[in-house]
């Protein structure tokens, strides 16, 4: 999912992909309940040029670094 357009529109980026079950929790984070923190498992590209990226790569300048995260 490429979301560099769209970043300077938004304040945060919630990326909760399949919460199934879990979807409550996602509620719990956008209304402030808890607040929210994770570490990212994997490299967010820039674009679709850098699709597949991997940490380590000889051209590595993702979006997001692999481990990235934050919290409030």
């Amino acid at each position: 999912m490429i979301i560099t357009p769209y970043l300077e529109h938004v304040d945060a980026v919630l990326a909760a992909w399949f919460p199934g079950t879990e979807g409550i929790g996602v509620a719990d984070l956008l209304f402030g309940d808890v607040s929210p923190s994770a570490k990212l498992s994997f490299s967010w590209p820039n674009n679709m040029g850098q699709i597949p990226i991997n940490y380590g790569d000889k051209t590595y300048d993702p979006l997001f670094p692999l481990g990235y995260g934050l919290t409030y």
